[in-house]
């Protein structure tokens, strides 16, 4: 833990807080000799998950791209879920080509078609990805499950992971481990009627299957406000979800909402208590049923808590992850009028609560 001058986008305001108490978000100290610059990649990937390799560098993943999308660096054509590779260490940057594709035979028997938002987390010696896809047949959302030895695939064994009955969707799926256990949070509209949308957790057998019995709700598009504001279309959208542990022994929840296609998509964050399954639903922090925790500050903004590192329209889709020495980082991306970008920051915490640099 540090003193010292901290520059902080509040509210479209570029304000500067004095001898502010500052600390890593992680393990204790880890944000001494740790780069805090936020690293943007020219690489159009959208719904970007970053994890760290066996061999120390770091690969993230994200939605489809199609033939010619992007530069590249060893791999052509359609790319399912396309990989990026970047920095080693503690030093963790971001990548800005294409090496692979981490799902080169696509999303598996039970589905068709893009795969979005892939989430993918290392549990013992072996890397679970989820993934959203078409259900063969339908255009219900559902999830995926695949499995690989290496962080930059390829991914195999791809089964349907979840798929409510009912035709409402389950996706942007995003697991954690914590212990001896992993755990899975992601979009589950089963919890929920139309028009609303809903973030479940679920703890998961060793071979990535829920075990559905410990599945809980976290937050509903019920318990905010701002993903309606000057939405277009009738979903009442919370999505994307990834959950962290801070040094407060809390679990948060990240989660963005809002229409992805605007200046308005943002990410809320939730304290959800001192266990990775909530026993009740999470709680938005910093007025966070009114107003998004990180987002545009700008206009068509919708007046966050925080800014972001570069102030780009449209933040949302933010996984958090560990370097090497712990530190929590966020990747996220930000959406230009055409194409998402994913950016690579930092996760700190002063006496007002978590910032990125």
């Amino acid at each position: 833990m540090r003193k010292w001058m901290t520059r902080l986008l509040v509210a479209g305001v570029l304000a500067t807080t004095a001898t502010a108490t500052v600390t890593a978000v992680g393990t204790a100290g880890a944000a001494d000799g740790v780069s805090t610059a936020a690293a943007e990649s020219t690489f159009p990937l959208a719904d970007p998950d970053t994890v760290q390799a066996k061999d120390g560098s770091y690969v993230t993943y994200g939605t489809t791209v199609g033939a010619g999308v992007g530069d590249r660096c060893g791999v052509t054509g359609k790319l399912f879920v396309p990989v990026l590779v970047h920095g080693s260490g503690n030093t963790v940057g971001v990548g800005t080509c294409a090496s692979a594709d981490a799902l080169p035979n696509g999303p598996g028997s039970w589905a068709e078609g893009n795969v979005w938002a892939p989430g993918v987390v290392r549990f013992g010696d072996t890397y679970f990805m989820y993934y959203t896809a078409s259900k063969r047949g339908s255009g219900q959302k559902c999830l995926g499950r695949a499995v690989s030895g290496s962080a930059r695939g390829p991914f195999t064994n791809p089964v349907e992971w979840a798929c409510p009955g009912n035709g409402r969707w389950a996706i942007d799926a995003n697991p954690f481990v914590s212990g001896s256990s992993m755990y899975v949070a992601y979009r589950d509209d089963a919890i929920t009627s139309y028009p609303e949308t809903g973030i479940s957790i679920v703890r998961t057998h060793a071979n990535g299957m829920a075990d559905w019995d410990t599945r809980r709700d976290a937050l509903k598009s019920t318990d905010i406000g701002w993903e309606t504001i000057r939405m277009s279309g009738g979903t009442h959208v919370i999505e994307n979800p990834s959950m962290f542990k801070s040094a407060d022994g809390y679990w948060y929840l990240a989660y963005s909402g809002n229409n992805w296609d605007s200046a308005r998509y943002a990410t809320g964050i939730a304290r959800c208590g001192t266990g990775p399954i909530p026993s009740t639903r999470c709680t938005p922090r910093q007025n966070g049923a009114e107003r998004p925790y990180f987002g545009y500050t700008g206009t068509g903004g919708l007046n966050p808590y925080r800014g972001l590192p570069g102030n780009h329209p449209g933040p949302g889709g933010m996984d958090f992850f560990q370097a090497a020495n712990g530190q929590y980082h966020a990747v996220y991306h930000w959406w230009n009028g055409t194409r998402r970008f994913p950016i690579v920051a930092v996760v700190l915490r002063n006496d007002g609560g978590f910032y990125l640099s």
